[in-house]
């Protein structure tokens, strides 16, 4: 069984990062794989080409970024001809739209087994451009007609699913969420406590209502530091260092880019997630893979993994600045709260092992 992934780009974000552990995993059970990249890469951010290169996978670049290349089109459907390729798995909506098009216009392809993966919400992360916004949601709506021309449709999460099934009714979707591995948690020096976000840099994650909340505590007088991890425009970044009050700001880092998660997540204790929506928020697992007290809004599909048993919930601004000095509190002053919530994080993530995920997959690619 040869299968053909495709993908936008290989810019390290929740779609790439879970498509590479994929593709790990598939390697070690002796899949034949191929790679499509529709795009090029953002220079900005990591690509995980050097990595996936590294397990012997022969990627296929084509032509050009915009989602109307013909030539790409032309190329995609030569190269799945001359290698044989048996299932066809796309994954983000350039590529469900490309691989839709080829498999009508291409005799050769049209029989060819066609997985969709469905990594988010995609219409519900809105932009400034009111335009961009309209051609988005009316763009998803016909996307969704499409996928009915695949095999399986698979969703990250319930949320997601249920997104899909608002899109269009008649889809039958299965949900396969993320895996993470258990990683050994590092002890927490309640002296010298940190507090981190990770992700992309944009009104969407909520990363204003918690910089906003974290001017109400002194973390100067409590010697807590603050890193904020993730790439974002510069004019956006300058925006966020303005909502800094001054007494704060020497302890809060822009990281930038983080390469090294390992790394990040080490150096925090306490991690913020207050994104508005979420397809499934695989920074979260990562969070939680490292047994850190997590702080997360109280929103599908996050509050499946994070509740009061294994963390803390808020709805607003008010609400995450009193969570945040109740898990501050805990950890100084109540540690046993805290071990509870990590031993139930524990149990919570038993479900997400790859040993109980990946088997989902080999179904799907087995079905007729």
């Amino acid at each position: 069984m040869l299968i053909c992934h495709v993908i936008n780009s290989l810019n390290r974000g929740g779609a790439e990062t879970h498509l590479f552990d994929l593709i790990t995993e598939q390697i070690q059970n002796n899949y034949l794989l191929k790679l499509v990249v529709i795009g090029p890469d953002n220079k900005n951010i990591i690509s995980l080409e050097n990595e996936i290169n590294n397990l012997g996978i022969e990627i296929k670049r084509l032509n050009g970024p915009r989602m109307f290349n013909v030539a790409s089109y032309f190329s995609f459907a030569d190269y799945v001809k001359k290698q044989n390729i048996q299932i066809i798995h796309s994954h983000q909506p350039r590529s469900d739209f490309m691989v839709f098009l080829v498999r009508k216009f291409s005799k050769r392809v049209s029989n060819i087994k066609w997985i969709v993966s469905v990594h988010g919400k995609y219409d519900t992360y809105l932009e400034n451009n009111k335009l961009s916004n309209i051609f988005r949601k009316i763009f998803m709506k016909r996307l969704s007609n499409f996928w009915k021309n695949a095999s399986t449709v698979i969703a990250i999460s319930d949320e997601v699913k249920e997104w899909i099934n608002n899109l269009n009714s008649s889809l039958k979707v299965e949900v396969i969420p993320y895996w993470v591995n258990k990683n050994l948690p590092k002890k927490i020096d309640i002296d010298n406590l940190k507090i981190g976000f990770l992700g992309r840099l944009n009104k969407n994650k909520g990363i204003e209502d918690f910089l906003e909340a974290t001017n109400s505590i002194n973390l100067v007088e409590n010697n807590l530091k603050v890193n904020i991890g993730g790439y974002g425009n510069i004019e956006y970044v300058s925006k966020l260092t303005n909502i800094l009050n001054q007494k704060n700001k020497t302890c809060v880092n822009f990281l930038g880019y983080v390469e090294d998660r390992e790394k990040f997540f080490n150096e925090v204790d306490i991690f913020v997630f207050p994104s508005y929506s979420e397809g499934l928020g695989l920074v979260l697992l990562e969070a939680m893979s490292y047994s850190k007290l997590c702080l997360t809004r109280d929103v599908k599909p996050m509050n499946t993994y994070i509740d009061e048993g294994t963390g803390y919930l808020f709805n607003d601004v008010n609400s995450l600045i009193e969570k945040l000095n109740l898990a501050i509190n805990d950890l100084k002053r109540d540690y046993s709260v805290i071990e509870k919530k990590l031993s139930n994080i524990d149990k919570k993530l038993e479900k997400s092992r790859v040993e109980k995920i990946f088997p989902k997959f080999q179904e799907v690619y087995s079905y007729e």
